[in-house]
């Protein structure tokens, strides 16, 4: 989800993009096979006892996530963070912020590996709103001279 900051005249101020980083076990497949069993005889039974009891397994494996809400006032620069985005240069950036030793330390033997999001529509609106404002900037500056 975008925040859109507007000024009195309509202007795009400046424009949040949600970035999601999430951090998580490599692999669940050990823990899940370990710790996620049922004695019960229906099926369905079974089957709903067996989610949740891998849903309990996989919530206690969850290292956390953090959502960022970045400000972009100029189109420049919210083209080159998509660009990073996409290309996976934002995801290598992060990773040595994020995984740090001490959740290395914390996941022992485990791999850990980081998932990055953001929402392509929010990117889209982000783009649109700054070439209208950099059109009304160029309009009004056009007009004054």
């Amino acid at each position: 989800m975008t925040s859109w900051s507007r000024s009195k005249d309509g202007q795009a101020l400046d424009n949040d993009i949600r970035l999601r980083v999430r951090a998580e076990y490599s692999e669940h497949e050990s823990a899940l096979r370990g710790g996620v069993s049922s004695d019960k005889q229906q099926p369905l039974e079974r089957q709903f006892e067996l989610f949740s009891r891998a849903s309990s397994v996989l919530r206690a494996r969850d290292l956390g996530s953090i959502i960022c809400d970045i400000k972009f006032s100029e189109l420049g620069n919210l083209d080159a963070f998509w660009a990073d985005y996409l290309s996976g240069a934002l995801l290598e950036a992060l990773k040595g912020v994020f995984i740090t030793d001490s959740l290395k330390r914390a996941a022992g033997h485990e791999g850990v590996r980081l998932l990055v999001s953001v929402d392509q529509d929010d990117y889209e609106e982000g783009r649109r709103l700054l070439l209208e404002s950099q059109g009304r900037a160029g309009y009004r500056a056009g007009t004054r001279s």
